[in-house]
């Protein structure tokens, strides 16, 4: 039976790595009916790229709970290969081929139709990107339809970011564009976005999250995106950027949808100043609705945690980072503990050395851990496993006639 979630790593391997042959997890391939390239203006380009389709799949070696890191692996051998987006039913890998001079392409595959699309970048020579070099998912009301989201603009244009739109259902062109119209207040950096009740999100974990309506990516009939803006918790320090003296946001806070519910954001303290390592604290705010602000759902000490079974003997001189919502229970959330350098005096706090992965139940006061190694920490997303996603998987070399696993139900 598969777990109802995991925690993937974004970096893609490839076969012929080293590292694929990690027998201690199962590999399983997401089953395809349907490959195509597209968007490639050159016939020869469209070929070269419809063949390499041909030869890819994309396998899963997947943990069988969420408390050790599964990750992808390419069989076909792209020269680099890594994860976007994953969004319910599809998942988004940004890759590139050796000999293409680093032009990079996504992969997209998409569980409910078993499809597999190959589509290239925008390549536009004097177009740039902007906000985010990354692209989103923004999936409608229904979760029916879906556009692949992506921002830039041209050079030596100041102002008039666009949105570039592929959308599975479209033949030409390619790559739509479309006019975003921001608030007062917007976000200018992204560090994750995400989809939910047909709306889409760009957090920037320092100030708030710029939001809209999925309909507009497929009113065809009009060009223009509006946006809003959410501030993040009163209570919730706003700091300026500054990854050289302080780790990355992601490092200390996160946001995400829990079980298609509510929209919740973890923060954790003692990276913008200084707090004793026994008294760091992670706290759980969710939001309410867009015009009824956060509710703060949990707050948990180090040294709290470190009295919940299941702690044992895990080393009590790391301290906690790289927060993680658990995509189905609002009581879970998944840390990473591990070292970091602190200067008290000219103020410094880089997280660094992942040793652990935690899996903590807050209300049931429980923690399982794993260890880890050779990871980058800011390269962890957790992701539910839906139902078609399960049942697109099937076991690498296996007989196919044989029963499959059941996927658990939300």
């Amino acid at each position: 039976m598969f777990p109802s979630e995991c925690v993937l790593e974004r970096r893609v391997r490839s076969d012929g790595a080293e590292d694929l042959d990690d027998t201690n997890l199962p590999l399983f391939i997401l089953k395809c009916k349907d490959r195509k390239a597209e968007g490639y203006n050159d016939g020869k380009d469209l070929k070269i790229h419809n063949n390499r389709l041909k030869s890819i799949n994309i396998g899963v070696r997947l943990a069988d709970a969420p408390t050790a890191v599964s990750y992808l692996v390419i069989l076909g051998a792209p020269q680099f290969a890594q994860i976007d987006t994953v969004d319910k039913n599809v998942i988004v890998i940004s890759l590139g081929f050796s000999g293409d001079g680093g032009r990079k392409s996504y992969l997209i595959y998409d569980a409910v139709a078993l499809s597999l699309r190959l589509i290239a970048r925008p390549e536009n020579p004097s177009w740039i990107y902007t906000i985010s070099s990354s692209v989103s998912i923004a999936s409608s009301c229904q979760g029916d339809v879906y556009a692949l989201v992506q921002t830039g603009r041209l050079v030596g244009v100041d102002e008039g970011d666009s949105l570039y739109l592929w959308r599975p259902s479209l033949l030409l062109p390619p790559w739509l564009e479309k006019e975003p119209s921001f608030p007062d207040r917007r976000v200018y950096d992204i560090d994750t976005y995400f989809s939910f009740n047909g709306h889409a999100y760009w957090v920037d974990l320092l100030w708030g999250f710029s939001y809209y309506s999925c309909d507009a990516l497929f009113d065809d009939n009009s060009v223009v995106v509006q946006f809003g803006f959410i501030p993040l918790p009163p209570e919730t320090p706003s700091y300026t950027r500054n990854t050289d003296r302080v780790s990355q946001p992601v490092a200390y806070r996160n946001m995400g949808v829990v079980r298609d519910s509510f929209i919740r954001f973890v923060s954790i303290d003692g990276f913008q100043d200084y707090v004793k390592l026994k008294h760091r604290t992670i706290t759980v705010w969710k939001l309410l609705g867009h015009d009824k602000g956060w509710e703060k759902e949990h707050e948990l000490s180090l040294k709290t945690l470190w009295g919940f079974q299941g702690f044992g003997d895990v080393s009590k001189d790391l301290t906690l980072m790289f927060p993680h919502l658990s995509a189905n229970d609002p009581g879970v959330i998944y840390l990473l503990l591990g070292q970091y350098r602190e200067d008290r005096y000219k103020w410094k706090f880089i997280a660094c050395n992942p040793r652990y992965l935690l899996t903590v139940d807050m209300p049931n006061k429980v923690v399982t851990s794993a260890p880890l190694a050779d990871l980058f920490p800011d390269r962890l997303l957790s992701c539910g496993l839906s139902k078609s996603l399960c049942e697109a998987l099937v076991p690498f070399n296996d007989d196919p006639v044989k029963k499959q696993p059941k996927c658990k139900r939300r």
